[in-house]
């Protein structure tokens, strides 16, 4: 019996100490590539927030209004329109075979749509 449990006990830290080198080894590695793409596009995003803030001319509150009200919630309908696309017409196929209750309101009523938005 202590016999098999040591056993189970190496096997245990062999395959999960293979699988932290892994794991640090790929991390390095992906860390290498995107430092070197980042570095080549010469700090894109650090460009694109210095030409936000200059477009905003330091204006906090439009900045802040924009970041947390306008694009979250522009996103929020993006998204969204397609799933009620998909309710109102039941196409495409892939994304309707995923329903949770796939016989209640198939396909959802219009007006009662128009009165949810």
């Amino acid at each position: 019996q202590e016999g098999q449990v040591w056993d189970s006990v190496k096997k245990a830290a062999f395959v999960l100490g293979s699988g932290l080198f892994f794991l640090v080894a790929f991390r390095n590695s992906v860390t290498w590539h995107l430092q070197r793409f980042w570095g080549a596009s010469g700090d894109f995003w650090q460009t694109q927030w210095t030409k936000l803030h200059i477009a905003f001319s330091d204006n906090d509150w439009a900045l802040f209004f924009l970041g947390t009200m306008i694009v979250p919630t522009l996103s929020f309908w993006l998204f969204n329109s397609v799933l009620m696309v998909a309710d109102l017409t039941g196409k495409p196929t892939f994304i309707t075979r995923y329903r949770i209750q796939m016989d209640k309101n198939n396909p959802v009523d219009p007006v009662k749509l128009r009165q949810a938005v």
